[in-house]
């Protein structure tokens, strides 16, 4: 029988903080593909993507707050990493800066893009060099003219799963890496490795992230911080 997964898009709210980590081999709430949830003994951990959205004032037009508090029982969310320190960004007129290649607008240009507003990944991705299985922790990538401009530490994606660079060495044009968690699909010479990811997760807090909500804060809110635990589909 095939499960056909409710995957929700994580709405456009303006983040105040962001952290993807991979914290051990397992982590309790784990989801299966079924649904159950579960203690999640999974080979190389499961990842965590905290995220501090920041004070929201649209409410009145658009209640993404009190929609979100309901999606708190497994409800899996597609979330698009925002701009960290864990994201590569170029800077320099010699280096690629992320933007929307149809438009030719800068994604860091501290508009309507720099809050991640009407963005899409068009330009912002590099492509994988040779084949990977699902299960594997290494995947080559082409950075072709952009030179060494991933390191241990950043955040890359493919497919909805986002990974952790743990290594990572370069010969040439090519990059060499090591991932954390391991890889949950194959991945095909020429795949988009995407520079500003996705991660699947399901809120794994709900009873933490409730906050104030009535008519004296004039249509403004802010929640506390929401983690989302990995699901794999």
């Amino acid at each position: 029988m095939t499960i056909n997964h409710k995957i929700w898009n994580f709405p456009t709210l303006k983040i105040e903080s962001q952290l993807f980590h991979v914290p051990g081999s397992y982590f309790d709430g784990g989801l299966t593909s079924g649904g159950a949830r579960i203690m999640s003994p999974e080979p190389g951990g499961r990842s965590v993507l905290e995220v501090g959205l920041a004070y929201q004032i649209n409410e009145w037009n658009s209640p993404f707050s009190s929609w979100l508090m309901s999606k708190i029982n497994g409800a899996i969310f597609k979330v698009q990493l925002t701009k960290t320190p864990q994201l590569a960004s170029f800077i320099g007129e010699s280096n690629y800066k992320l933007k929307n290649s149809t438009s030719g607008v800068l994604w860091d240009n501290d508009q309507l893009w720099d809050n991640d507003q009407l963005w899409d990944n068009d330009g912002a991705s590099l492509a994988a060099v040779g084949t990977a299985l699902e299960g594997a922790v290494a995947v080559s990538v082409s950075t072709g003219a952009f030179g060494e401009i991933l390191k241990y530490g950043h955040v890359i994606g493919i497919g909805n799963y986002s990974y952790m660079i743990d290594d990572i060495s370069y010969v040439g044009t090519r990059a060499d890496i090591i991932v954390s968690p391991p890889l949950r699909t194959n991945v095909a010479d020429g795949e988009s490795v995407w520079l500003k990811p996705y991660f699947l997760g399901a809120i794994a807090n709900g009873g933490e992230i409730r906050n104030s909500y009535d008519a004296g804060n004039i249509g403004g809110i802010k929640l506390n911080r929401i983690v989302f635990n990995e699901v794999i589909i």
